[in-house]
């Protein structure tokens, strides 16, 4: 007879894991074969098309070569990011847990760093945890950059942290566009650079989301996130989103252009409920400085999500080749961003969800598996 637990209900085996993981490779495995064949069938539908194009508007043949076999090169690229795509998303629903929850991380008595536990103070005022987002937008593009590239951004701290390796020396790295209408932070939009990282010593290899660079257009979210979980946010008030009927644009405009922006497709009629996400984070300076990490459970409405879709990432420069990403922090986030390769680039895959909750957690001090 299977073990049962106090209430009766069935205790996963290893042979429930066996049969979960075979379906995962099966689903996953079918799905890899299907995006291949749509991505060579567009790549080479499109290389032919510009090649027809070119013999009748007399385009000398040596130019029209050399325009294909760039189409093969970047149809090559879009191939080798499949791999390390489908893996990654396999990744994480294997590693997402049952509850949802990473109790072998959580550290003694001290779950939070403050004694009055899920109650902080902002802006002199209680602000209590977990943080609710009511109602919001969001847009993002996952591409894959070089781990090394990757570790170098994390600075200090790659004391604790390394970027997760994909496959292939390639580690995930997300551009993220939330509109938050309604929630315990503020109102405004939101410009999110972050990482999957590991923690160094971990005998789990549990992923986590790391924050590169978080803009924002207000000052309370900004103090919020330093004092409840140690995040460094970027106040510029000139952050805007726009919408139209097929896409969503997050930018910082400039007289000559976008200083930086990205523009989502908008798309997609899929549910989702409760997804979580976990985030690492540090606070304190010197020998007092800890590492937490944190859940984000997530519900939306109106999504969709697809490989290689048509984000585009703008990274403005001016005729002289000077940064238009203005004050020291946007250049800083821009010069990040070019140093991964990705501005002229489609992504692995990106997403969009019209309709968005959220309920974010306090931070859990780390205490790593043993």
């Amino acid at each position: 007879m299977p073990p049962t637990s106090s209430s009766g209900s069935h205790l996963p085996s290893h042979g429930d894991g066996l049969l979960r993981f075979g379906e995962i490779a099966l689903r996953f495995g079918a799905e890899a074969y299907g995006q291949w064949w749509t991505i060579a069938s567009r790549s080479w539908g499109h290389e032919v098309d510009r090649f027809v194009r070119g013999m009748m508007s007399s385009v000398p043949l040596e130019t029209r070569l050399r325009d294909m076999a760039g189409g093969y090169v970047n149809c090559l690229s879009e191939l080798a990011a499949l791999a390390p795509s489908v893996a990654e998303k396999a990744a994480m629903e294997l590693t997402r847990r049952s509850e949802a929850g990473l109790e072998p991380y959580i550290g003694g008595g001290d779950v939070g760093p403050t004694p009055d536990g899920e109650i902080f103070e902002v802006d002199g005022k209680p602000f209590a945890m977990p943080a609710r987002v009511l109602d919001a937008s969001q847009g993002w593009a996952m591409y894959f950059v070089n781990t090394e590239a990757a570790n170098r951004s994390l600075g200090s701290a790659r004391e604790v942290l390394s970027a997760y390796d994909a496959g292939g020396g390639r580690t995930p790295l997300m551009i993220v566009g939330v509109d938050y209408r309604n929630s315990d932070f503020g109102v405004y939009p939101e410009f999110v650079v972050a990482l999957t990282v590991t923690v160094n010593g971990d005998p789990a290899g549990q992923l986590f989301t790391y924050y590169l660079a978080i803009v924002v257009t207000q000052e309370f979210t900004k103090e919020a996130a330093h004092i409840v979980w140690g995040l460094e946010k970027v106040v510029c008030p000139k952050l805007e989103v726009r919408y139209a009927a097929d896409n969503v644009w997050f930018g910082v405009p400039n007289k000559e252009g976008a200083a930086l922006a990205i523009r989502f497709p908008r798309f997609g009629d899929a549910r989702s409920s409760d997804l979580p996400t976990f985030s690492i984070s540090q606070r304190g300076a010197g020998p007092e400085r800890r590492t937490y990490w944190a859940m984000t459970t997530k519900s939306g409405s109106g999504e969709g999500t697809q490989i290689g879709g048509s984000v585009v990432l703008e990274l403005g420069m001016s005729a002289s080749g000077g940064g238009l990403c203005g004050d020291g922090n946007l250049q800083r986030l821009c010069d990040m961003l070019r140093s991964f390769d990705i501005a002229d680039r489609l992504p692995a895959a990106n997403g969009w969800t019209e309709r968005q909750t959220a309920v974010y957690g306090p931070p859990r001090l780390l205490d790593l598996p043993r």
